[in-house]
């Protein structure tokens, strides 16, 4: 299978070595020429917490190449997946100028974004595509331009969101889904197909509204938001606000969510969270599609979400550019 990954972050470094390893074709995108030459020289390194041997991927291994020159490409010799690993910001700033020769492609495409609002703009991009959601719970962290840290395993779900439109012909579209899902499970991911991906998502959502925010605002890891009272407090009324959000929306979710995010603060204690990650290295962060997400949803229902609406102005006010 030859697939493209767009974005070589930590888990789009993760995605490309254990593909790589398990014989697939990679084309690995990045967004800066000094990584894709970094690559090509260096590889992909793999390295473990609990101290398992580390894997590499030789620079000969797959193509490392600049984002500018995915669309070209893939219309010379396309490929059987594209898989867009970047974070919500690079999402909506960069693809709609990269992709804009594909409008008429009828690519295989699936997204590993947190948050809402990629999908829908993906297809609105490449109207003839088949869009495809994978909700992950695998854990990464980025030491250099060609190495990660596996920080923990977990699961990918890959299925399709209720109103993202099909192209014609189903059964195609869901082998095709079913070849990347045993792709992946021969990467050695516990991957799965769901037709749950809509509850997925608005799971995973709730779940990062109430941890990422405040870890970045305190700098603190995962584990650290239930070491007082105070913290699980703010914790609690961001939950509630955004519950009571889905309750107007319509948007069902599990009875035990409360606990289900102090178990995840738990199981999850040592992890740096993807937001504080990008407060500590000044990035623009994702805010705008977790939090501001609830946001949105709230005044589409007409009614008020002021906690989640001043997170949002918090975390965006920490990283100001110089004009």
């Amino acid at each position: 299978m030859k697939i493209d990954i767009i974005g070589a972050g930590s888990l789009g470094l993760l995605l490309a070595g254990k593909l790589i390893l398990a014989g697939a074709e990679v084309r690995l995108w990045c967004r800066s020429d000094e990584q894709a030459g970094e690559l090509s020289r260096q590889g992909i390194t793999i390295s473990y917490e609990d101290g398992s041997l580390p894997l590499h991927l030789t620079g000969s291994s797959f193509r490392a190449g600049n984002i500018d020159k995915f669309a070209e490409t893939v219309i010379r010799v396309p490929g059987d997946w594209t898989a867009i690993m970047l974070k919500q910001n690079a999402f909506h700033d960069i693809l709609p100028k990269i992709l804009a020769p594909l409008r008429e492609s009828r690519l295989y495409a699936v997204c590993f974004q947190n948050g809402n609002g990629h999908l829908e703009l993906l297809q609105e991009l490449l109207p003839q595509a088949s869009v495809w959601a994978a909700v992950t719970t695998e854990a990464a962290k980025r030491k250099s331009l060609t190495e990660i840290i596996h920080a923990g395993t977990g699961e990918t779900f890959i299925g399709k969101r209720r109103n993202i439109n099909p192209i014609k012909g189903g059964l195609e579209e869901e082998a095709a889904a079913n070849s990347l899902t045993k792709a992946l499970v021969a990467a050695g991911f516990r991957a799965l197909m769901s037709k749950e991906v809509d509850t997925m998502i608005y799971r995973k959502l709730l779940f990062n509204a109430v941890i990422n925010p405040l870890t970045a605002i305190w700098r603190i890891q995962n584990g650290e938001l239930t070491a007082s009272g105070e913290r699980i407090q703010l914790m609690k009324e961001l939950y509630r606000e955004a519950a009571s959000v889905y309750d107007a929306c319509g948007i069902a979710y599990d009875a035990d969510a409360w606990e289900g995010i102090l178990e995840v603060c738990r199981a999850t204690s040592g992890n740096t969270s993807s937001m504080l990650a990008d407060v500590l290295a000044s990035r623009a962060t994702e805010i705008r599609w977790i939090n501001g997400s609830i946001v949105a949803m709230a005044d589409r229902a007409g009614i008020a979400a002021p906690l989640h609406r001043w997170i949002c102005r918090l975390v965006e006010g920490m990283n100001v550019k110089e004009r």
